[in-house]
């Protein structure tokens, strides 16, 4: 299975690319690209590249369709992979674990979406995509539909309930996103917290 780790957008909330956002001396990116590595065979980056050529040993994706935000980032990550199963998600969820990444991995590939649910809402940028997916995204884009989920109910889709997340760890800390400047602030003092522990 491998990764596609969407680069992000405008960024328009945070003010600046939050990709690049340095936390603990390191930009953002980086450390999520270190923590895919570790768990996939391939992490691909997509979207708009050119500022992620530091990153080392990954696949760059320029986007198929520009400006169709993570669903059209969806579409080019599953064209651009070699593998029929690839875990999505984005630049601004840092917290996702290897634990995390070795359950999705583990599950039985029953599915074309495996997708976690957290306060009953699913969460579509820590799921697993299959290739089957790319006629309905294609679909959904043409009628510029964008919403990750809207191609959900063409497709056999699979919900890792709530409870059970709770046993690989924390979903309010796993789903943890950031959009605004105070969440580095509060994604810092996590980092100190986990590192007590």
């Amino acid at each position: 299975m491998n990764a596609m780790l969407l680069s992000g957008g405008k960024s328009s909330r945070f003010g600046t690319n939050k990709a690049l956002e340095s936390v603990n001396g390191r930009p953002l990116i980086e450390q999520i690209v270190q923590s895919l590595k570790n768990a996939f065979e391939k992490v691909y980056i997509i979207g708009n590249v050119k500022e992620y050529a530091f990153l080392q040993d990954v696949f760059f994706c320029e986007d198929i369709i520009p400006n169709k935000g993570p669903l059209g980032g969806l579409l080019t990550g599953l064209t651009c992979s070699d593998s029929e199963y690839n875990f999505l998600t984005a630049c601004d969820m840092p917290f996702l674990t290897n634990e995390f990444f070795e359950f999705v991995k583990l599950q039985k590939k029953d599915y074309d979406v495996l997708v976690p649910e957290y306060n009953s809402y699913l969460e579509p940028l820590a799921a697993v995509y299959s290739k089957k997916c790319l006629p309905f995204i294609s679909a959904s884009l043409e009628k510029n539909q964008l919403k990750l989920k809207s191609f959900f109910p063409k497709v056999q889709v699979r919900i890792i309930k709530e409870n059970v997340i709770k046993e690989i760890g924390v979903p309010e800390r796993l789903f943890f996103n950031i959009n605004y400047k105070e969440d580095i602030e509060k994604m810092e003092m996590n980092m100190e917290r986990s590192e007590k522990i």
